[in-house]
C-alpha cells in the first residue's frame, strides 16, 4: 500500500503534515479516536461529520467476537467509515489479562484480511512499575514479532506500524526504535504510556518520547499510544508525536468527568459548561446531570471530543505561527508534574532545535527563567559566539534608537556597533534584523550572567568605547556646576 508523510510546518519537533495511506489523507497532529468494534456509543457517522478522517480499533476483540463477519464485509463495512482505519494488535489486552492465544502471524494475517490501512504488529507492552529484566523481554518479543510480520507480510495491503517498548528504561525504548528503523519500518508507536500518564508522571512520559525520538529519523512519523488528555497533547507533540490514539472521550464521560482546556472536571462538582460546543450550547449542566447513564455518556463524550480536537487544532496553530513553546508553557501551568514535565522538555532544547525555523513571522516572548532554554535563544547565542569580532580599535554601543553612527559616536567612522539583547547580550549591529536579535520581548526575565557592554568590549581589545548616551549624561552633570543660563524667552525670540 503506497504511503508517505510530508512535513509542511515545524515548530520545536511539532510537524503539521500530510499522512497518506492508499488514496486518503490525514494532517498530522491527529488524534485516532478509539472505537469499540461492539458496543461503541457514538455512531461512526457522527465521528466522521465532526471532522475524524481515521479511527482505530481493536483487531483482538473484533477476532474474538465479530471474526466471520468481518473477514466478509471487511472493516469498513463491518464498522461504516470509509476513512483510515488503524488496528491494534491486541497488546494491551495482553497487559491487563494475559497472554492471548494467538501468534504474530495469526494477527497480522487477520488484519490485513480485514482490510485495516494501518496495523499494529503483536507486541507486549512494558507496562509500568516493570523490572529491567521484564522489559528487556518486552521489548526482545515485540521485536522478534514485528521484524517477523514486516518479513512474512510486506506484500500485503496494509501498511504495517512497529511498536516501541521499553517502558521508563530510556536505553531499551531507543534500542527498540532504531531497531524497527533498521528493519525496514517507515512508521513507528510508542507503546506503554497509558499507566505513565495515569500516575501523572509527566516528566517520565517527556524522556520516554525522547528516548524514542532520537532513535527515529526526522523523516518517520510517530504515534503515541493512548494519549488522549488536552494537557498532554502540546507536550507530546513538541516531542515530535505525529499521531495519537484514545478511548479517554468516553471512558472519562462514563464516569461524568467533562475535559476542558485546562484539565478534567467532575461534572456533579460543576456549575456551568465553559464550552461552546454543540453538547453545551443545546444542552444546560442540570440537563445533563437529569440523563440516564447512557445518554449522558453519548453526549459528554462529544463533548470531550470536541475538546481533544479543538486541542490539537491549537497545536497546529502554533506550529503555523511559531509558538509551540509557548503553547506548551501555557498548558504547563495546570498542574505542578506538568510543570515538571516542562522542566525535562527544556533539557532537550538542542533536540528541539531540529524542528525549529530560523525565521519566525512573530516576534519572540521571554516570560519566565524556563524560556531563556528557548531553541531560537541558544541557537541565536551559538550563532552569536562566531560573530563577535574586532575589526577596529573603537567601538560604540548603540542605544535602541541609535544608527551607526560611529563618526559622530567616538569620532571615528569605522567604528565597531553594537546593540545589546535583553538574553544574549552585546550583538553587532549588524545583526540588528537577524531573527531574534531585535525581535524579542523580555518583561522582568534576565539572563543568569548579565554581561555589562562596556567591559566585555574591553576584553575583546578595544581601546575606547562608548555607550550611547552617557555623553548626554555627563553633560548634564557638568551644567549643574555653575550657573545656568536661563533659556531665551518667546518674546524675545519673537524680536
Amino acid at each position: 500500500m503506497r504511503f508517505s508523510f510530508e512535513v509542511k510546518e515545524s515548530d520545536l519537533l511539532g510537524r503539521v503534515g500530510t499522512l497518506r495511506v492508499g488514496g486518503k489523507t490525514l494532517e498530522t497532529p491527529y488524534m485516532f479516536p478509539v472505537i469499540h468494534p461492539v458496543s461503541q456509543i457514538v455512531p461512526t457517522s457522527e465521528l466522521k461529520g465532526m471532522g475524524f478522517g481515521g479511527l482505530m480499533t481493536n483487531s483482538y476483540i473484533i477476532h474474538s467476537r465479530r471474526k466471520k463477519e468481518a473477514l466478509e464485509k471487511q472493516i469498513h463495512a463491518l464498522l461504516g467509515f470509509d476513512g483510515v482505519f488503524m488496528t491494534d494488535s491486541g497488546g494491551y489486552q495482553v497487559l491487563e489479562y494475559g497472554d492471548l492465544e494467538l501468534g504474530y502471524g495469526d494477527v497480522a494475517s487477520f488484519q490485513a484480511d480485514i482490510g485495516s490501512e494501518l496495523a499494529v504488529t503483536l507486541d507486549r507492552p512494558t507496562g509500568y512499575p516493570q523490572t529491567r529484566a521484564r522489559a528487556r523481554d518486552t521489548v526482545e518479543y515485540s521485536l522478534k514479532n514485528a521484524k517477523a510480520t514486516l518479513k512474512e507480510f510486506a506484500g500485503r495491503e496494509t501498511v504495517w506500524v512497529g511498536p516501541i517498548q521499553g517502558g521508563l528504561y530510556s536505553d531499551f525504548v531507543r534500542r527498540s526504535a532504531s531497531s524497527l528503523v533498521e528493519a525496514g519500518f517507515g512508521f513507528l508507536a510508542l507503546g506503554s504510556p497509558v499507566q505513565v500518564m495515569e500516575n501523572y508522571m509527566f516528566a517520565d512520559l517527556v524522556k520516554m518520547i525522547a528516548a524514542a525520538r532520537k532513535g527515529i529519523p526526522y523523516s518517520v512519523p510517530l504515534h503515541l499510544f493512548g494519549a488522549g488528555h488536552p494537557l498532554t497533547m502540546s507536550l507530546a507533540v513538541a516531542l515530535g508525536c505525529d499521531t495519537f490514539d484514545s478511548a479517554s472521550y468516553v471512558l472519562f464521560a462514563r464516569t461524568g468527568r467533562y475535559m476542558t482546556r485546562g484539565g478534567v472536571a467532575t461534572l456533579k462538582a460543576m456549575k456551568y459548561l465553559p464550552c461552546s460546543c454543540p453538547v453545551c450550547t443545546r444542552t444546560s449542566l442540570k440537563e445533563l446531570l437529569e440523563l440516564d447513564h447512557t445518554e449522558r455518556t453519548r453526549r459528554l463524550s462529544v463533548h470531550n471530543l470536541f475538546v481533544l480536537r479543538e486541542e490539537l487544532e491549537a497545536c497546529k496553530e502554533a506550529i503555523s505561527e511559531g509558538r509551540l513553546w509557548d503553547l506548551v508553557e501555557e498548558r504547563s501551568m495546570a498542574h505542578p508534574r506538568l510543570r515538571e514535565a516542562f522542566v525535562e522538555l527544556a533539557k532537550h532544547s538542542d533536540e528541539l532545535a531540529a524542528g525549529t525555523p530560523a525565521v519566525k513571522e512573530r516576534g519572540l516572548f521571554v516570560r519566565s527563567t524556563m524560556d531563556l532554554a528557548r531553541p531560537e535563544l541558544r541557537t541565536a547565542a551559538a550563532r552569536l559566539s562566531g560573530a563577535m569580532r574586532r575589526s577596529s580599535g573603537d567601538a560604540v554601543v548603540l542605544d535602541s534608537e541609535g544608527t551607526k553612527r560611529g563618526k559622530s559616536a567616538v569620532g571615528r567612522k569605522d567604528a565597531d556597533a553594537y546593540r545589546v539583547h535583553p538574553i544574549l547580550g552585546l550583538y553587532p549591529s549588524e545583526l540588528e534584523f537577524h531573527y531574534p536579535f531585535s525581535q524579542t520581548e523580555a518583561s522582568l526575565v534576565r539572563p543568569e550572567t548579565p554581561v555589562e557592554p562596556k567591559r566585555a568590549l574591553k576584553e575583546l581589545g578595544y581601546r575606547r568605547v562608548l555607550v550611547q548616551g552617557e555623553r548626554r549624561r555627563v553633560r548634564s552633570r557638568r551644567t549643574r556646576r555653575g550657573a545656568s543660563p536661563s533659556p531665551r524667552s518667546s518674546s524675545a525670540r519673537s524680536r
